[in-house]
């Protein structure tokens, strides 16, 4: 437990400068190599990093992606472009020409679809950043981040203490509908909270914002119910390529999927909910 904490307090440092710089490309340098790490993870447990150009152009496309925009900026979208191509023909050589009594086509299948989908996923975190303004993509970027571990943390706590009936029993055992039910109420009161706060200390500096207290309660229990159902695909991945963790980069905590499993699902949630759901959304939710 000791060293769960430590890690994670590291983490949470790191965070912590990532938000103090949060107009600066290390954002984006940080989510291309949450990224990059997290295919290198996927890739090894499928059992498919033996193949080193396929590796090394997937980790590639992972960490330039978050630099999407800049790279279109700059005109050099045909690289990103040509990358993915050649992504594109590797994986079909694999498929066509490789025994396939040594290769689990489900798993390459897969781990495929989780490679393309994993960089856009985590982007989304900066395209929040770029498309409002900072004091607004600040919030979205904490209740994204929040709805995943405030639900983790809540799902394990009052799992712990009074789980008794098992939510999915044959993709992740020691999960319970209680832990689920604690997961969403912890998430709820604690965004209404970080929202009560974030305003006060922008107050503090001259910076009135008017929070939308029930649209916020409103949607804090759906972005919770989908970073837990994150954490649920992750724990089936898991067991369908039979390992116990990802990797071993955070200790105590195992590696990037297995911290971030709830974070790839709430970040492009919380984007598309703003983006697309209602034009007026962003507007409502939190007005600077």
């Amino acid at each position: 437990m000791r060293v769960r904490v430590v890690s994670a307090l590291a983490g949470l440092g790191i965070l912590a400068v990532v938000f103090v710089f949060l107009d600066t490309l290390l954002l984006n340098t940080m989510v291309g190599l949450v990224s990059a790490l997290a295919v290198l993870e996927l890739l090894k447990a499928a059992g498919l990093a033996r193949y080193l150009a396929l590796t090394a152009l997937s980790m590639a496309g992972a960490m330039l992606l978050p630099f999407v925009r800049q790279l279109m900026r700059a005109d050099y979208a045909i690289f990103f472009e040509l990358l993915v191509f050649c992504l594109f023909i590797i994986v079909y050589s694999l498929i066509l020409f490789k025994n396939r009594k040594t290769m689990d086509m489900g798993r390459m299948v897969i781990a495929f679809l989780c490679v393309l989908s994993v960089p856009v996923f985590f982007s989304c975190a900066v395209f929040i950043r770029d498309g409002y303004h900072l004091a607004q993509s600040t919030f979205y970027l904490l209740v994204a981040l929040g709805a995943a571990w405030l639900s983790d943390s809540g799902a394990y706590f009052v799992g712990v203490f009074f789980g008794k009936h098992k939510l999915a029993p044959k993709i992740s055992p020691k999960k319970t509908v209680e832990g689920f039910i604690g997961g969403v109420v912890t998430c709820t009161l604690c965004l209404l909270l970080i929202s009560f706060v974030y305003t006060k200390l922008l107050a503090a500096y001259g910076a009135f914002v008017r929070p939308d207290y029930l649209l916020l309660a409103c949607l804090a229990p759906v972005f919770s119910v989908v970073g837990m159902l994150g954490d649920l695909l992750a724990s089936a991945f898991k067991r369908k390529f039979g390992i116990k963790d990802f990797g071993n980069i955070m200790p105590g905590h195992g590696g990037i999927l297995d911290r971030f499993d709830s974070v790839l699902l709430t970040v492009p949630a919380v984007y598309f909910t703003l983006r697309y759901l209602d034009s007026e959304l962003m507007r409502l939710l939190y007005t600077v």
